[in-house]
């Protein structure tokens, strides 16, 4: 974030490395397509999501490199502010499954993210009430392979809100995993941490 004006103003980069106790490199950011300037010695914050925590910190401007390198050096911060918001990295998730239900139904179900702890779920019918306890079945696949893993688990309802996409109503449904086995975790783990290797924009 820029300190110009009344309102700072908030941009995107990329963190390139440092060298500890003296500077951070950054990639410099853009603005419609043009690289911005910034002046020796003022004050930026940077704010920095890993996917279940926000770190922020107040840094000055050592020095904008420019073309060929287009990066930021900016002073190594000498506290940080960090605030949990997750306990698991979540990402985006596309995957169809089965949803078993207390009264022994089953229902097709879309998953629409996924961590090592829960998921969401996409459902055309109503699954039941808060808490209630079901049995999901999915295919999960190898980012490096054609081979898939099929999970089976227990899943908490812990929230259930209605949309309306076209072709009808349909329910988001927030699935708590329970008594997960520790293999099946680091599964679901291990996919989690390779979409993100590979594509980390699938962070939600």
């Amino acid at each position: 974030m820029r300190h110009r004006g009344h309102t700072p103003v908030q941009y995107l980069s990329t963190f390139i490395g440092m060298e500890r106790n003296e500077y951070l490199l950054l990639r410099l950011p853009k603005a419609q397509g043009t690289f911005l300037t910034f002046y020796d010695g003022e004050k930026v914050t940077v704010r920095v999501f890993s996917g279940i925590m926000i770190s922020s910190f107040d840094a000055s401007v050592i020095q904008t490199i420019q073309h060929p390198l287009n990066c930021l050096c900016i002073s190594f911060p000498h506290a940080i502010q960090v605030k949990k918001i997750r306990r698991e990295m979540r990402i985006k998730a596309d995957i169809e499954g089965q949803l078993g239900l207390e009264d022994r139904t089953t229902v097709p179900v879309k998953l629409t993210n996924i961590s090592a702890t829960g998921c969401q779920v996409l459902v055309d019918r109503d699954i039941g009430k808060i808490d209630g306890q079901l049995v999901l079945n999915f295919n999960l696949p190898q980012l490096h392979e054609d081979e898939t893993s099929a999970i089976t688990l227990e899943a908490r309802v812990r929230n259930v809100v209605l949309v309306a996409p076209s072709g009808g109503a349909s329910f988001l449904a927030g699935l708590e995993f329970v008594a997960l086995e520790s293999n099946v975790q680091l599964i679901v783990r291990h996919y989690v941490y390779e979409c993100l290797v590979d594509r980390r924009q699938n962070l939600v």
